[in-house]
């Protein structure tokens, strides 16, 4: 359901407890970033938090077989039942000359460092809220059995 909405664009995700911090600041800071949301590996060794920058999701570029390698390999997309809904903060197209590519990442740490291939990609520091142009909340819902 999300892919197709999410389909060439970049994007940040978090929870909606903290968007409404995000609102107030006016930035998304890489030091209050826990860890990508759907993403159960710790930042300690995130390739993009080890260096300050704020992780993103960069579905620009990728082919269907990129995307379809992450998402079974990393559930990326996957839902979260009964947590509070997940905001999803649109990049501006603007922003996008600014990403630190996931290749990049390949290319200095290989495998000591987690990122994600095919779509992780990283703006260099904090991003102010005019570097988002649009967003997405999403909710949960458990389904009938």
């Amino acid at each position: 359901v999300m892919l197709p909405l999410l389909r060439g664009r970049v994007f940040h995700v978090t929870k909606e407890e903290n968007f409404e911090d995000i609102r107030r600041s006016g930035w998304i800071y890489s030091k209050q970033q826990a860890r990508l949301a759907f993403t159960p590996r710790q930042p300690e060794n995130s390739y993009g938090c080890k260096r300050g920058w704020v992780s993103l999701y960069d579905l620009s570029d990728p082919t269907d077989a990129e995307i379809k390698e992450a998402l079974i390999r990393y559930w990326f997309l996957r839902t979260i039942r009964h947590e509070s809904p997940q905001v999803y903060l649109i990049v501006a197209e603007s922003a996008w000359s600014s990403l630190i590519s996931w290749k990049r990442a390949s290319r200095e740490v290989g495998g000591k460092e987690f990122f994600i291939p095919f779509v992780e990609a990283w703006y260099p520091g904090d991003v102010p809220l005019q570097l988002v142009a649009d967003s997405l909340v999403v909710k949960g819902r458990r389904s009938p059995r």
